[in-house]
């Protein structure tokens, strides 16, 4: 019997139709993204507006259709950093489970930090060598430390591109100064990440979902390769990722509008996301990169909640 699950995150919800089979384990029926933005107007001032709230609950219908069209009766919902920020994210909560039966848990950071974990394992072969693994939201940004054998460290950083945003507005294109603005910003905030990757030397990046689907997109378009719907990961050198991003932050935004396989609605944080990367990669000295098709939600389906 196919369940479903939503991620619900600060800019996107996303969904997930799936089994759980002996042979196969996870296997996807459907899975969807759909920006809401419902960090927008309230974030950092703690609540979803009501505009967000409307948009929000119009997705969760149209997901609660779609799951259903593909026989998934049981539809549990993760809410993240926008909901468990909010003062009035119960009012969501209830409305959700009222108009449309979705049950919705608001996560704390670090248990969103393990369900990305294992998510990632899907995806990725980590090694017994400490990787690192990064998903930046919109709300927050989570980093997790494994081998193949073990999470060696994890922690949930209110670092988010939509937090960023309001709180370091940026030029079209954005100046050299406000770059540095954001990483020291970063910098400051970031220094027990900073501790554990030199105490570990993590010798991969794996970037999940999220702002990684437009990079790692972009850069097989540089390639002249498409990912297929089948497609897990894929590898790159971070050399390859810091010529896209110095591209990129020079460009307007009408350019970067123009860029195959960036979609509009990251249009606007990724010159947050790329700043983000850069200050990981150049910490540690990391020289490899992964990108992992799944995280969360992927990861609740694999878990005990189903």
């Amino acid at each position: 019997m196919p369940s479903a699950i939503i991620d619900l995150g600060t800019n996107t919800f996303n969904l997930l139709v799936f089994e759980r089979t002996v042979v196969d384990g996870l296997r996807i029926i459907h899975a969807e993204e759909r920006p809401v933005f419902l960090g927008r107007g309230g974030i950092e001032k703690g609540v979803i507006t009501p505009e967000a709230m409307t948009r929000g609950l119009k997705v969760l219908a149209a997901f609660r259709e779609i799951a259903r069209t593909h026989g998934a009766e049981r539809i549990s919902g993760f809410g993240t950093s926008a909901l468990r920020n909010a003062r009035n994210a119960n009012e969501f909560v209830q409305q959700a489970l009222q108009d449309h039966g979705i049950t919705i848990t608001v996560i704390p950071g670090d248990q969103e930090a393990e369900l990305i974990l294992a998510g990632a394992r899907q995806a990725v072969a980590f090694t017994a060598k400490p990787a690192l693994v990064m998903d930046i939201g919109g709300g927050s940004i989570e980093f997790i430390l494994a081998t193949n054998k073990a999470l060696m460290w994890k922690r949930s950083f209110e670092l988010g591109v939509t937090r960023l945003r309001d709180r370091i507005p940026i030029s079209d294109p954005i100046t050299v100064e406000e770059e540095a603005r954001i990483a020291a910003h970063l910098d400051d905030r970031l220094e027990a990440l900073y501790a554990i990757i030199e105490r570990h030397e993590p010798h991969l990046l794996i970037g999940s979902a999220g702002s990684f689907d437009s990079i790692t997109a972009m850069i097989a378009a540089e390639r002249g390769d498409t990912i297929a719907s089948e497609d897990r990961t894929m590898t790159f050198a971070a050399l390859e990722f810091d010529a896209l991003k110095e591209r990129l932050l020079r460009m307007d935004r009408g350019a970067r509008m123009a860029q195959p396989g960036l979609p509009e609605y990251r249009v606007d944080t990724l010159p947050y996301a790329l700043i983000a990367i850069e200050r990981v990669l150049s910490t540690g000295g990391i020289r490899d990169m992964a990108w992992s098709r799944y995280a969360l939600k992927e990861g609740a389906a694999v878990g005990t909640h189903f």
